[in-house]
């Protein structure tokens, strides 16, 4: 059907980047996001409209989900968060001045309570880990909570599945959740079939096989979680898979890091899983109750605590970029940064390259056998200026690299799910732990300088000695980074 020579659909599609348009204005983005934006969706309809609404739309003004974790802390814990924030303002000269701006930062952009009071394990490999998450989850005597990102439906997978079938037919509260994108092609309709008949409750965060939830297919809870008991819970990169342990059927191995805790943590954590599971249509009876079991006065807030940052694309703010972009910034002799994918906002580049030229020792590290092309050529056009202001960069080569840690100076460390690129910046529901303990800063440290034994620099002579092809090839893939 047309009207006035116009299709229905293209006049659609015209109203629609008018309106968009128009929104575009009052965010206030950069002149060049706006410009690009606008220019997209007027010449090329259809497709420039349907990115915007895809990454283009700002959400912080907007609310994607019912329940925002940083909310909860907010209701549940304000008072501890109060005494926490005049605690570290007191300490601060003893703190220093560079963790003091971290710790305030957590708190302010998402209530991120410090926790003393853990028992921390760190994996490198998914063999250990997998091994002490079976025994943990074999002993549970309360409840399961699990959310993953993607979960395979392998030989690990399966087992897992065992054990949480058997012991919620044993009376213990499971609950399960994947996102519905990242696990809709790894995690099988049989498997998906049996749990439902089993007595775990299942939920799939924002499914795009729901109707309503479908046009946010570009969101996804990139979140690992799992609480048991509400005393041990893990988090970090390693979703469940075998891949993890022998590295699939197309790497020779899979380095990541992955993190178990015993004490406080497991209570933020448990909050952040039952945001998301209200979020996902659960249900939840009396949340506070999980707060209650906390000991987070503060006798017992001390220097060796951590944070538990999260955050999303309708968050108020954009966290945990902010954090990187905060260590970065505060650091006084050594960044660490290991990622599978590098694809940094303006604002990430350009602090990396101010600490490199003020003298800070810069070192990147990122996937050299990547398992998405496109990402991978992209990453390499933001390397010659980074290079040139003396950021070291190297390539991980022994098999897939999919760890995600930021240290600074050896004494403050952050590790999750969040990669060091737009997507997980500004798209998607991220988590990551901050460590103020010099041990695991250190332990991380250590592991990236084995790391670099397995690596290939890539120095500013490797980026003049690609072909003008493959830097033009870089430069258009570039151009579509935010959508990767």
């Amino acid at each position: 059907m047309q009207i006035g020579g116009f299709s229905i659909i293209y006049i659609i599609s015209f109203v629609l980047a008018v309106s968009f348009s128009i929104q575009l204005l009052f965010d206030n983005k950069t002149a060049q996001s706006s410009l690009a934006w606008i220019m997209a969706m007027f010449l090329i309809p259809y497709i420039g409209v349907g990115a915007y609404v895809l990454s283009g739309i700002n959400w912080r003004k907007k609310k994607l989900v019912k329940f925002r974790p940083e909310e909860m802390y907010g209701t549940y814990l304000r008072e501890i968060l109060s005494q926490q924030r005049e605690l570290i303002n007191e300490k601060k000269e003893y703190i220093g001045s560079d963790t003091h701006k971290i710790m305030m930062m957590t708190m302010k952009t998402a209530n991120g309570v410090i926790m003393g009071n853990n028992d921390i394990n760190v994996y490198h490999q998914g063999d250990q880990l997998f091994k002490d998450l079976i025994r943990d989850l074999e002993a549970a005597e309360e409840s399961i909570h699990i959310e993953y990102f993607i979960y395979r439906d392998d030989e690990i997978g399966k087992e897992i599945l065992s054990i949480l079938k058997r012991k919620a037919s044993a009376g213990v509260e499971v609950r399960f959740l994947v996102d519905g994108s990242g696990s809709k092609f790894t995690f099988t309709k049989r498997g998906r079939r049996r749990l439902r008949k089993s007595d775990v409750e299942y939920r799939n965060f924002l499914d795009p096989g729901n109707i309503i939830f479908a046009w946010l297919l570009n969101y996804s809870s990139h979140r690992k979680i799992v609480i048991i008991d509400n005393k041990i819970s893990y988090t970090g990169g390693m979703n469940i898979g075998k891949e993890y342990i022998d590295g699939g059927r197309r790497f020779d191995t899979w380095r990541d890091t992955h993190m178990r805790f015993v004490g406080n943590a497991s209570g933020i954590l448990q909050s952040i899983f039952l945001a998301d599971w209200v979020n996902s249509g659960g249900i939840i009876d009396d949340p506070e109750r999980f707060f209650k079991k906390l000991d987070l006065k503060s006798k017992v807030v001390n220097l060796t605590g951590v944070q538990m940052l999260s955050s999303g694309p309708d968050s108020d703010w954009f966290g945990i970029q902010q954090l990187y972009f905060t260590m970065i910034t505060n650091a006084n002799n050594k960044v660490v940064i290991q990622s599978p994918y590098f694809i940094p906002d303006e604002s990430i580049a350009t602090a990396l390259e101010n600490a490199a030229l003020t003298g800070v020792d810069v070192n990147l590290m990122i996937t050299g056998c990547p398992d998405k092309r496109i990402p991978f050529w992209a990453a390499h056009s933001f390397f010659e200026p980074l290079l040139k202001a003396g950021v070291k960069i190297f390539l991980y080569k022994a098999g897939f690299f999919h760890s995600k840690v930021v240290v600074i100076d050896e004494k403050v460390a952050t590790c999750g799910s969040c990669n060091m690129d737009q997507r997980s910046f500004f798209l998607d529901y991220e988590l990551n732990t901050i460590f103020y303990n010099e041990r695991i800063a250190k332990e991380f440290s250590d592991q990236f300088d084995r790391d670099c034994e397995l690596s290939e620099q890539f120095t500013l002579e490797s980026y003049h000695n690609l072909s003008a092809v493959k830097k033009l090839r870089n430069s258009v893939f570039r151009l579509i980074s935010p959508l990767l």
